[in-house]
């Protein structure tokens, strides 16, 4: 006899204590598990402190309803457009990554990146702000933590798409709003825009069976 699956399980609710986001070059890969932060970070970079609202995973649908005579409900709708973005509110407005993302400048590859720190005093990074600015896209990661609960958000080839005000200022510190539309990318050699993945963090075999 199967053990029925549990109609209520207070340790399926999910309340992020951490939020990490990181950037790589474009269609740079998944981890395949949730590894500590020295394996993530070969090929990405961190892009630092996110505020307590984590990050937001967007889902915008635009459908047209079809409709026919006799019937006031439409007979059929069909789905004619579509875009997924994740918007973060980064809080290290000096992070070089952040800073560069916010200014369309691009960040890989890093040997060849027009952010070129300082080694020696006066310790300055400094780049031009192009104008245009180039097509610049990234592979990113949205890691959040509940205990033992992980979850995982990969985009393949995203760009930033809508930035908030650089307000400098004395009151509070300054953040830097982002917002990353996804498009297709390759996913473990297969077309998509975004995969996500969760660790339980306990046996979950009875929601499976």
């Amino acid at each position: 006899m199967t053990t029925p699956v549990p109609q209520k399980d207070n340790q399926l609710l999910y309340a992020a204590g951490d939020v990490i986001v990181w950037a790589g070059p474009p269609n740079a890969g998944s981890p395949t598990a949730f590894e500590d932060v020295d394996s993530i970070a070969s090929g990405y970079v961190c892009l630092g402190w996110v505020d307590t609202s984590g990050y937001i995973f967007k889902l915008d649908e635009t459908v047209k309803d079809i409709p026919a005579a006799g019937t006031l409900t439409p007979i059929r709708t069909i789905l004619t457009g579509g875009s997924k973005s994740v918007q973060a509110n980064f809080l290290e407005g000096l992070n070089p990554y952040v800073r560069a993302l916010y200014d369309d400048v691009p960040i890989f590859p890093l040997a060849s990146s027009p952010l070129k720190p300082s080694t020696t005093a006066p310790h300055v990074a400094s780049y031009v702000i192009p104008d245009p600015p180039d097509d610049n896209r990234y592979a990113l990661i949205f890691d959040s933590v509940d205990g033992a609960k992980s979850m995982r958000l990969y985009a393949p080839f995203a760009k930033v798409t809508a930035r908030g005000n650089d307000q400098v200022q004395q009151a509070d510190v300054e953040n830097i709003d982002l917002t990353w539309t996804f498009y297709p990318g390759d996913i473990d050699g297969e077309p998509g825009v975004a995969k996500r993945l969760i660790d339980y963090g306990m046996d979950m075999a009875d929601y499976f069976a």
